[in-house]
């Protein structure tokens, strides 16, 4: 396992600029922030007109905007999602992300192994 972090007194800070980049296509860029225990977080930075192609992956994955605004497909359905919203995959379902706007897009990707229960 590659995490990019350091020691601050009891607090581990992981920064982006120290993470293993685990996804690269131009004007995407997802960096491994930390991964232990069926647990990965990714920083995904999407450039303006960058996409994530529509994939399926076997984990739950949750998704929290951290800024701007994105097109999220998850399976027929579509949504635009801006900082501060969180969005909620379950395993097994085609997902992705197009970067329509003139801002850098950047989410917070959660991947896990427990499945997602709606409410």
């Amino acid at each position: 396992m590659k995490c990019g972090f350091k020691m601050k007194g009891k607090i581990m800070v992981y920064r982006v600029q120290n993470g293993e980049v685990v996804f690269n296509q131009g004007e995407c860029v997802g960096t491994r922030l930390y991964e232990a225990a069926g647990c990965e977080y990714v920083h995904l930075a999407i450039e303006p007109g960058g996409a994530v192609p529509e994939h399926s992956l076997p984990l739950a994955v949750s998704f929290c905007v951290l800024k701007g605004e994105g097109r999220c497909t998850v399976g027929e359905e579509e949504f635009t999602a801006s900082a501060g919203e969180m969005l909620e995959c379950p395993p097994g379902i085609m997902r992705g992300w197009r970067n329509e706007s003139g801002e850098q897009l950047a989410v917070l990707v959660i991947k896990r192994a427990a499945a997602v229960t709606a409410n």
